[in-house]
């Protein structure tokens, strides 16, 4: 017991470390980028001097160079499904327009970044939107060295990138986790709902963040795999909450998957055959998000009424309720800034997964160890304490379920002269003659088949099909084995054995009964003998 608990302990300490872990892995994301992070970057934003509104539905924006700081070298926007054209007097210096093609007719998201120098007088920025939906959207500009523009950009974002990455990586874990070890033991699939759920947050926030959207130009990565992300998400995060919180009205949960599944097939036939794009269609995709949250709020809410109080649900309390206030807070963020809006929530969904993982992993480990000690107690109950050997019960087991009898042997061995060893030495000494029989009947039998320790000095080997054995050879290796613990040992008793065989005879038994039975008359018919012999 004293081992057990040892053991839960060091599982506690290692879920602990999960937590530890993650927060000292953003902590020193943040420490690091701070100290890389500089203030004298002269960087600055700049307002154009006037905007014109282009029949398109594109507006341009000029700007004048003269009177900015010759140290500026680089002129900075953010943009999100826009075309951008820059020009210098009537000359091009700069296009973002090619679309993903088949896959979108948007060009994406991307910070621009363009060189400036003492000659430029003039620029104009010609920014054109994909869609109706960002017809509205107004770039701030910057102006500085393009280089370390790009570098604060890079450096601001990479806290949000390692949470992003821990994500992942947690998600992943626990997918490999489940798969690994569902055939070794009993894991429930909440699970891996869980490790599916937070692989597609965490895809999703991986690709949002701003340091993929500065190195990674890819149209799908931009402006497809993040929405399939986020409808993706749906189905394993209903049915993780409904498995771990275990709900009971399976008609929701199925309802709301399956609209899940039915908005995925027609987002993406209207996406791809161009009449409304993902990003068109986000509206939707947030409204079936949340359904989908109403829906597990509801339900902890009605287990809070019920003062079902589980540990299940106060950590959905915790969790749901900081993950929530994240999410609003970076759904406000998302109409007041530029670039990655994600500030909080994925900090906060990282320690709600955490918390999840952890409570799983605790109560896979309780369970691993109620099975243990379960199946202790069922080798208990069919172990004889005394020899190691399986008892009696376990031999009336095994006879009651086996009906493959087929080529089966049965061997039996009695110890001769037990009574008189306990009359004269005691019982003590009776019971280690009863030990050095069943080590010696074990070690000759016992690689072929199970031993039983039947009766007090009465012990049986069930030999199945399949075996390739001699029986007169290991009879004649046993009787070797009595002689030689006999000259060898150090004991007040003769070690005496009688041992006898039956195979399976269909013609003669109905049952493993009665091949042992066979293989008594046998031994008795070789203690007979041996006594004869030795008067």
């Amino acid at each position: 017991m004293a081992k057990d608990a040892k053991r839960h302990g060091y599982c506690d300490k290692l879920n602990k470390a999960l937590i530890g872990i993650c927060l000292a892995a953003l902590i020193l994301c943040y420490i690091f980028t701070i100290s890389q992070y500089k203030s004298d970057t002269f960087t600055e934003i700049v307002e154009p001097y006037t905007v014109v509104n282009l029949e398109d539905g594109g507006k341009e924006y000029l700007f004048d160079l003269r009177k900015l700081d010759y140290r500026y070298s680089g002129f900075m926007f953010y943009t999100s499904h826009h075309r951008v054209e820059v020009y210098n007097s009537g000359k091009l210096i700069y296009s973002f327009t090619q679309t993903g093609g088949i896959w979108s007719s948007s060009t994406g998201s991307a910070y621009h970044f363009v060189d400036i120098n003492e000659k430029m007088t003039n620029i104009a920025v010609v920014v054109t939107p994909i869609y109706d939906v960002v017809a509205g959207y107004v770039p701030e500009f910057y102006v500085g060295s393009s280089y370390n523009m790009y570098n604060d950009i890079m450096v601001k974002s990479m806290p949000r990138f390692v949470a992003s990455m821990l994500i992942l990586v947690i998600s992943i874990s626990l997918i490999v986790y489940y798969h690994f070890m569902k055939k070794k033991m009993v894991i429930g699939e909440e699970l891996i709902y869980l490790g599916y759920f937070a692989l597609f947050i965490g895809l999703w926030t991986f690709m949002e963040t701003d340091v993929i959207t500065l190195i990674f130009r890819n149209k799908i990565v931009e402006v497809v795999a993040p929405y399939l992300c986020l409808m993706f998400v749906i189905p394993p995060f209903v049915l993780f909450f409904h498995s771990y919180l275990k709900f009971k009205n399976e008609w929701v949960k199925n309802t709301i998957i399956t609209l899940s599944s039915l908005e995925l097939i027609v987002l993406s036939f209207l996406h791809f055959s161009k009449i409304a794009e993902y990003r068109e269609t986000l509206p939707f995709i947030h409204l079936m998000m949340l359904l989908a949250t109403v829906y597990v709020v509801a339900g902890v809410v009605i287990k809070m009424i019920n003062k079902n109080y589980t540990r299940r649900v106060r950590v959905c309390v915790v969790g749901l309720t900081l993950f929530a206030f994240g999410v609003i807070f970076d759904i406000v963020s998302y109409y007041k800034r530029i670039g990655d809006s994600d500030q909080l929530g994925r900090y906060l969904f990282l320690v709600f997964l955490v918390l999840l993982a952890w409570d799983l992993l605790k109560g896979t480990y309780e369970v691993i160890e109620k099975g243990r000690r379960a199946k202790q107690l069922e080798l208990f109950a069919l172990t004889d304490s005394m020899t190691g050997l399986l008892n009696r019960n376990a031999f009336e087991t095994y006879a009651n379920a086996n009906d493959d009898l087929e080529d089966l042997v049965a061997i039996v061995a009695d110890a001769n002269g037990l009574k008189a060893c306990n009359d004269t030495h005691g019982h003590d000494v009776g019971d280690e003659y009863i030990t050095v029989v069943a080590d010696i009947f074990s070690s000759t039998f016992g690689k072929y088949g199970d031993c039983y320790r039947t009766g007090g000095d009465e012990f049986c080997c069930i030999i199945p099909s399949g075996k390739d054995i001699n029986l007169e050879r290991l009879k004649k290796l046993f009787l070797a084995k009595v002689y030689t613990e006999n000259a060898e040992g150090d004991y007040k008793f003769d070690i005496g054995v009688a041992i006898g065989f039956a195979s399976y005879a269909p013609n003669i038994d109905s049952n493993l009964r009665s091949v042992v039975k066979r293989a008594d008359s046998a031994m008795y018919a070789n203690k007979r003998a041996s006594k004869k012999a030795s008067s």
